[in-house]
């Protein structure tokens, strides 16, 4: 799963307009893990997966393919501090 993400997910992000960059979380313990990825607007933060370009959609297919759990929904929040 690291591997998709590392290699196919965060390339494809770095095309997407709007896209800051990211962290991606993982739990040792049990594999759950969670990206965290700043938008320049929240309309690109709120965009439908559809709007994505075909290698952002491509790299989603294949992490969903590879995992074993539900895909918790996906949340917009806003930074209100930043250190």
């Amino acid at each position: 799963m690291d591997r998709v993400v590392i290699e196919d997910m965060i390339p494809a992000l770095e095309q997407e307009p709007g896209f800051q960059g990211g962290m991606n979380l993982v739990n040792g313990d049990d594999g759950n893990g969670m990206m965290i990825m700043p938008w320049e607007t929240r309309e690109q933060a709120e965009q439908p997966l559809s709007d994505y370009g075909p290698a952002f959609l491509q790299s989603l297919a294949k992490f969903a393919a590879i995992s074993s759990g539900d895909r918790a929904p996906i949340l917009v929040w806003e930074v209100n501090a930043k250190v």
